[in-house]
């Protein structure tokens, strides 16, 4: 998402709210749901990495065990 996209997104909110609840956000309050979408994204990207660091390790490790039993099982 583009800044752009967040910030059309975090409009459409607030006027869904206004128009739902009847209630009108201020320009600090449209700011701080930006700054939600934001962090969600962050957090989002934040976790896509951690898992996908985790994922090469654990094949890394497959990887190795593989080999390593192929190697010296063909020198037995």
């Amino acid at each position: 998402m583009s800044e752009n996209d967040i910030k059309e997104l975090a409009k459409a909110i607030a006027e869904e709210l206004k128009t739902h609840q009847g209630c009108q956000l201020t320009e600090d309050e449209q700011q701080a749901v930006r700054d939600l979408i934001k962090t969600k994204r962050n957090a989002v990207r934040a976790g896509l990495w951690l898992f996908g660091a985790v994922l090469l390790w654990i094949l890394k490790d497959v990887y190795f065990w593989i080999v390593t039993h192929i190697t010296l099982g063909w020198s037995r």
